[in-house]
């Protein structure tokens, strides 16, 4: 194998470009269709470096496991390095109904199982969370307190990471949105928008974020699979106000649907939001509106295979939950009634002004949404699909599993 084609420039396309070229000595290029790396996801996130406490280590067990070691062995080394934003915040998740309880002593369980200890991860009644942080609402139920979440920029990790790879030789192409892909004998010819001719790989890797179940499906894998898009909405807190010292996350009400009910949070810049929502949108850089029209999004929620989302669009909770969360996007006094129900002195005119949106990409397949990140392949391609929260945080880890993968496959040598 000669060279390597990365579709997308994020944290996992950037960081297996690193690793990759810190290995061999082959033409490695990354295809991003922005400007600069780190542009969509891997930059409009929280910006919280989450240890593993609330993943459960069968069902999200290589997300699980990519967050520890990344946490501890990479990102943590990584900022000291390079003079990284590293604020240790910790996070607090609250149960704020009385089946929560479950919840919160399932993820004290699960902490364990995915290598925390007391040191790092602590549960607490409803009497030490007061303690801990009076804001919080005295009707609360317990919380767990993970002591060492962390608030940073993935978006200068990343490009920290791109300069490291350029030093190894590692060739980033911007502005290059794919077309088309034809795979043939002679190798993987890569169709750039608005570029007369093909670029030509040995070798492609898939790590293309939301629009990775595309490219997958221009060279005809995955075919049983496909997306939807949820925006994600902030509202900036005022800072003149008394706030929480730490992050404050409640328990999700929908498990079954990837979804986050809005929390608190610090971010590295000592900015301090609430949210997020989860509209569903068309596409993953809808980050406004619905979509450049009406039929743009009715095309999303008809794509084959439809029977994958048939069933979600006839289930009354998640159409009731598809409501509400429009309504949140439409109404900041409905924002902060939210976050009312575990911060209760939370006004809305606390609520400054917008902060970041971003996409989170779910993919569904006939089993409905896919808990895990998904690897395809082909002969001379591999394919990462539903790579999402929180894979920023797995994304050094994650990536040299993915290389370790390629090797034990036979691709590398």
């Amino acid at each position: 194998m000669h060279s390597i084609a990365i579709v997308g420039g994020g944290i996992l396309g950037t960081s297996t470009a690193y690793w990759l070229s810190s290995l061999y000595d082959i033409e490695i290029s990354i295809l991003e269709k922005e400007s600069t790396v780190a542009y969509h996801t891997s930059h409009r996130n929280t910006g919280v470096l989450h240890q593993p406490f609330y993943l459960n280590p069968r069902k999200k067990k290589i997300f699980a496991r990519a967050a520890r070691i990344s946490y501890e062995e990479c990102w943590k080394k990584y900022a000291l390095e390079k003079g990284l934003p590293w604020k240790q915040v910790g996070t607090l998740e609250v149960a704020t109904r009385d089946e929560d309880v479950e919840t919160l002593e399932a993820y004290n369980r699960w902490a364990v199982e995915n290598g925390m200890d007391e040191n790092e991860v602590e549960l607490l009644s409803s009497d030490q969370v007061r303690g801990l942080e009076p804001n919080v609402d005295i009707k609360c139920n317990g919380a767990i307190h993970c002591k060492t979440d962390t608030a940073v920029n993935y978006g200068k990790f990343t490009r920290a990471i791109k300069e490291d790879a350029e030093s190894h030789g590692v060739k980033f192409i911007p502005n290059s949105e794919v077309g088309h892909i034809k795979s043939d004998d002679t190798g993987i010819k890569v169709h750039i928008k608005g570029r007369s001719e093909p670029f030509q790989y040995d070798f492609l890797i898939n790590c293309a974020g939301g629009n990775s179940v595309d490219i997958a499906h221009m060279m005809g894998v995955g075919i049983e699979y496909n997306d939807l898009h949820f925006r994600g909405e902030y509202w900036v807190v005022d800072k003149k106000i008394n706030l929480p010292s730490l992050n404050v996350y409640s328990v999700p009400k929908h498990h079954k649907y990837p979804f986050l009910d809005p929390h608190f949070i610090i971010r590295a810049d000592g900015r301090c939001e609430v949210g997020p929502n989860a509209v569903l949108v068309a596409g993953p850089m809808a980050y406004n509106g619905i979509a450049r029209n009406p039929i743009e999004l009715l095309r999303k929620f008809i794509e084959r295979p439809i029977s994958n989302k048939l069933h979600l669009f006839t289930d009354t909770e998640f159409l009731s939950l598809v409501r509400e969360e429009w309504r949140s996007s439409l109404s900041k006094n409905e924002m902060a009634s939210r976050v009312r129900r575990f911060l209760p002195n939370m006004k809305t005119e606390y609520l400054t002004s917008r902060g970041i949106a971003g996409i989170r990409s779910s993919v569904l397949s006939k089993r409905g949404f896919e808990p895990e990140a998904l690897e395809l392949e082909t002969h001379n391609s591999y394919h990462i699909l539903n790579y999402n929260s929180p894979g920023a945080t797995g994304g050094p880890a994650f990536s040299a599993y993915l290389i370790n993968r390629l090797i034990t496959k036979g691709y590398l040598k």
